[in-house]
């Protein structure tokens, strides 16, 4: 289905947006863009060459130290940031149309997502008129200011999953702090970005405040590695982000890293099986387990085990696979052959190591394109790699636990630290909470919500996304210390 193409402006296939203005890329190096749902290009993508990222560095650098955005007012700032967020509701429809052409996300799943991001754009917008970037404190001989400052020009690097809602909230942190940016998408979904450079060139925003470019992976390196990017903000893979924060670290940058993850969700004895399975449904492999904070372990109690994984098998089993361009499709194809033979591999590997398979485990009934279908396992050692590291496909592994202290040792047994669920008595869920090493947890339901700070301990990442902690992310502290 390729009629939404006639829908996206030409300019934005083949061009990036460099200091205000629109600059054509070549094709000599460019990069297909592949269906995940027929295994088909769908167009080329230009990657910048060096020359090109060097501008978009200079125009963020130049921009920032002008003031043109830095010194405007918050509440001028603000005003700016709503008009964009007005731009880009306008095409809402397209950018779901988008996310489901480049990555396969099914088109119901992106309509209900894609006005997550005016929501996150208008969150920042009104949180930069709010924020206190300067207080006062007293000292022994008098007071102090402590001023929060932009840290500068700030690159942003945006995964291909969520391109559009993951990149607003990088954007709206950075504008609502008075940062410039140089966003860097992801070859397999360029375009979300793109469409928001239209947004932004359209709102009237100072040149170089944001520029969007698509460059491969000697390219990027530029960009981290640059001394006139002061701050680096990655989503993305542990393995990547680890060698991004090796780089930036060698010139004491600032970097923030939302990496992997391998939630679980703990259903306690008493947890209600109706509210609990209506949410799993949901959360557990939304975009076939390509989110990062998708529920991917099922921690039971032994004495409810056929009762819980019963239903839950119930209620994945009914999940839609198909097309999905479909609108009742609910499981949509991963994002290619490579992701495909990875999860299947974990799968096999599985059964190797004594796990039962109770639905799915077999490639989808499609004579096309990369279809898993929704997949349960139990009997699961922790310490398996299928339960220990990040499959990103439509699996869920069930472990069973005897003591609420054993189902938090298991929680805890990965080396991630992203997301969790707990449902139960919303007390003893809250006591449970606290012990668990993730940086969010849920408690009998979860929200994407951008008032809260995301992001994860150990090997999920360095630092906050979201709330004031994602303005803050952005921001470098000065104290003034006045006489009396």
């Amino acid at each position: 289905m390729n009629e939404w193409k006639t829908e996206v402006p030409s300019h934005l296939f083949n061009s990036f947006y460099i200091n205000g203005a629109w600059i054509k890329g070549s094709l000599e190096n460019a990069r297909e863009v592949v269906s995940p749902a027929t295994g088909k290009a769908i167009f080329a993508a230009p990657m910048a060459d060096p020359s090109q990222m060097d501008a978009a560095i200079a125009a963020a650098k130049h921009s920032f130290e002008s003031g043109a955005w830095r010194a405007m007012s918050p509440q001028k700032r603000s005003l700016l940031m709503h008009r964009l967020a007005d731009r880009l509701s306008e095409r809402l429809s397209l950018a779901a149309k988008i996310w489901t052409a480049q990555v396969g996300a099914p088109i119901t799943l992106a309509n209900r997502l894609a006005p997550l991001a005016v929501l996150r754009l208008r969150y920042f917008a009104d949180l930069a008129a709010s924020f206190p970037f300067e207080t006062e404190r007293s000292t022994q001989r008098g007071h102090a200011k402590v001023i929060l400052e932009p840290i500068g020009a700030a690159a942003l690097i945006i995964p291909w999953n969520a391109a559009l809602p993951i990149l607003i909230t990088k954007l709206g942190a950075a504008l609502a702090a008075g940062c410039t940016c140089i966003v860097k998408s992801s070859p397999d979904s360029p375009l979300d970005a793109m469409l928001l450079a239209q947004c932004a060139h359209e709102t009237g925003f100072p040149p170089g405040v944001i520029n969007v470019v698509l460059a491969d992976a000697s390219v990027s390196s530029q960009l981290v590695a640059s001394h006139d990017v002061p701050k680096v903000s990655f989503t993305g893979s542990a393995e990547t982000g680890a060698a991004i924060a090796s780089t930036v670290a060698t010139r004491m940058g600032r970097f923030t890293l939302e990496l992997g993850g391998k939630p679980a969700a703990i259903l306690l004895e008493d947890a209600d099986i109706e509210n609990t399975m209506a949410t799993l449904q949901q959360f557990s492999m939304p975009f076939s387990g390509q989110f990062c904070f998708s529920q991917s372990r099922l921690l039971v109690p032994r004495s409810r085990e056929e009762e819980f994984v019963g239903a839950f098998v119930n209620k994945i089993s009914d999940l839609q696979v198909g097309d999905p361009w479909d609108e009742s499709t609910q499981i949509g194809p991963v994002l290619n052959e490579r992701q495909f033979n990875r999860i299947m591999t974990y799968i096999e590997d599985s059964q190797v190591d004594g796990a039962e398979i109770l639905c799915g485990g077999k490639p989808g009934a499609k004579p096309k394109g990369n279809y898993i279908e929704p997949t349960v396992i139990r009997r699961v050692s922790p310490r398996s790699k299928i339960a220990r590291e990040e499959v990103f496909g439509p699996v869920v592994t069930v472990h069973t636990y005897d003591t609420v202290e054993e189902a938090i040792e298991i929680s805890n047994s990965t080396d991630f630290g992203l997301s969790g669920t707990v449902f139960g008595n919303s007390e003893t869920a809250v006591n449970v909470a606290r012990r668990l090493r993730t940086g969010q947890v849920g408690i009998n339901g979860m929200e994407l919500t951008p008032s809260v700070p995301f992001g994860g301990y150990k090997m999920s990442g360095v630092g906050r996304e979201g709330g004031p902690e994602g303005v803050a992310a952005f921001l470098e502290t000065k104290a003034i210390i006045l006489p009396p």
